[in-house]
């Protein structure tokens, strides 16, 4: 019975009608999720430009490490080429030991420049450094789009808000047309439709 009484009540209060301001509390609040939306999604990106980082700089400094040690066996090589030239005192043995160094080193360089078994060369290491890269500008492209994407959902909120207060239409126009830009800043940051 009170529940009847408590319906008849708010139908009597509203006229029976729909409140004028729901359509804007509900356009409020569908911007408020998809701005929550936008903050996740920003979160994740910035996490992923962070390891990008991280990777990108290890993968430097082994490839920097590679190249120094390809010049020090590199240097190596030449001394021991030079000592076998020059010095006619040694065994037949003993200049058979430095070729088979020589060798060795030059197959290291070989392995350090690039290695398939491991993954692990040079030239693996540049091409894992590019597509950590790209990785991370992909992942700043749509951080960026997030972020412009919540500040044109908070000025849509804004907007929407005062024109509940003020009863100005062009308020609650403009705060749509602010939001709608605001939400496809924010698709764009899910889906990367196009680079900001």
């Amino acid at each position: 019975m009170e529940a009847e009484k408590t319906s008849e009540e708010i139908i009597k209060t509203g006229g029976g009608e729909k409140s004028p301001h729901a359509i804007k509390a509900l356009t409020i609040s569908l911007f408020a999720l998809v701005l929550s939306l936008a903050g996740l999604g920003g979160g994740e990106e910035l996490k992923i430009m962070a390891s990008s980082n991280i990777i990108e700089s290890n993968y430097q400094t082994i490839s920097e490490f590679r190249s120094l040690r390809q010049s020090l066996l590199q240097d190596s090589i030449e001394q021991m080429e030079i000592s076998l030239w020059k010095s006619s005192s040694l065994t037949l043995d003993e200049k058979n030991n430095l070729e088979k160094i020589i060798a060795s080193k030059k197959k290291e360089i070989q392995r350090l420049e690039s290695n398939a078994d491991k993954q692990d060369g040079k030239i693996e290491l540049e091409l894992k450094l590019s597509k950590i890269q790209h990785e991370k500008k992909q992942a700043q492209s749509k951080n960026k789009s997030f972020e412009y994407g919540e500040a044109l959902l908070q000025i849509a909120i804004i907007l929407v808000s005062t024109s509940i207060i003020s009863s100005i239409a062009g308020l609650m126009l403009g705060g749509v047309l602010v939001g709608a830009f605001g939400m496809l800043a924010v698709l764009n940051g899910f889906l990367l439709f196009f680079i900001i």
